[in-house]
């Protein structure tokens, strides 16, 4: 399950320095004001000032039990309150909580999150999750969607479980376009794919699975039959157009982790997408080991070739001498004929 710490949702640090004390939390004139202008008991002062300096760090309201002993004595310190924890019963027994939460909203610009923050954060979501898949980055994505639109951030629960409905609607919307493009041969195919006879070692699904040793040249025969064998079951490889590659990556990382039993027990239109995508990235990095073990293969040709080429011209170097200063001698005794007979012309 997806924590709070690895999102972006804003936390309070229990671990407060002086500088963060200074900077983000002493309050300033403006606020001051609001808080005069709010209310006029010490009581409601000190824990109106308490919310609406922590609001101004998460974006949502804290629970005065989750604010650090260190900001509470910071805020006691710079408005005078001797009894902090005291004051902040009374404040909650009063009920001012209830009270001042619209208004420092409306100071501060924000919109509660009742009020259509739901709608906001599930749109972005929804859009999120048409190329993501990890949970982490479809609650960013909703988080940064409500701070844009100056709304209130809901607790973090809320955000998780948006996160897991907009992916799971938006997968299941890609399963059974994968599902509706498949014929009947197809399907058959992958169902083989998942069964297993009682007598063979290890099933089809098994041998897809498995990661694929590295090719070389002296098993080039049984990686051009894996590929052969791949190919023959790629053949719905058109029903994931459109599934952006994050999707597929992902949907291949989780075909990868099922065996046989719990592929069975996925509903089928997950089912053949997984298994679909499975085969489509396994042909792939066959194809791509072949290219990349042609290419060796090629390499090493060249290298064989220049050594025999050099080895060559080491044997017959001696040879290759003779025959130049044979022709050497062979020109300077030409000239020695003719050049008389050019002379006396």
């Amino acid at each position: 399950m997806t924590a709070v710490h690895e999102t972006a949702y804003p936390r309070m640090r229990s671990a407060l320095t002086d500088t963060e004390l200074q900077d983000l939390y002493t309050p300033t004139p403006d606020d001051l004001t609001f808080i005069e202008r709010a209310t006029k008991s010490p009581v409601a002062a000190f824990g109106g000032l308490l919310l609406l300096k922590t609001f101004q760090r998460l974006g949502y309201f804290l629970s005065f039990d989750e604010v650090p002993p260190r900001l509470l004595r910071h805020l006691a310190t710079a408005t005078g309150v001797l009894l902090p924890h005291d004051c902040l019963q009374q404040y909650e027994q009063r009920g001012f909580r209830k009270w001042h939460l619209p208004l420092i909203r409306h100071h501060m610009g924000i919109t509660a999150f009742s009020d259509g923050g739901r709608r906001v954060v599930v749109g972005a979501m929804l859009d999120a999750s048409r190329s993501k898949d990890i949970l982490t980055d479809i609650i960013n994505v909703g988080i940064e969607a409500l701070v844009h639109a100056r709304y209130e951030l809901p607790v973090f629960s809320t955000l998780r479980r948006a996160a897991q409905k907009a992916r799971a609607q938006i997968n299941h919307g890609y399963y059974h376009q994968v599902h509706a493009a498949l014929d009947d041969v197809q399907r058959a195919t992958i169902h083989r794919l998942l069964s297993r006879d009682d007598q063979e070692g290890a099933s089809p699904w098994q041998r897809l699975k498995r990661e694929p040793k590295r090719p070389t040249t002296k098993r080039l025969r049984d990686h051009l039959a894996h590929v052969r064998w791949l190919q023959a079951l790629n053949t719905a490889r058109h029903a994931l157009d459109g599934i952006p590659e994050t999707k597929l990556q992902r949907f291949a990382d989780e075909a990868r982790a099922l065996d046989i039993a719990r592929m069975q027990e996925t509903h089928a239109a997950k089912r053949l997408t997984l298994a679909v995508t499975l085969i489509r990235v396994r042909t792939a990095q066959a194809l791509d080991d072949l290219a990349e073990m042609f290419i060796r293969l090629m390499h090493k040709f060249h290298h064989k070739a220049k050594e025999a080429l050099d080895e060559y011209r080491d044997q017959h170097q001696e040879q290759t001498d003779a025959l130049v200063s044979w022709s050497g001698r062979c020109l300077q005794s030409l000239k020695l004929l003719y050049l008389p007979q050019d002379k006396e012309q």
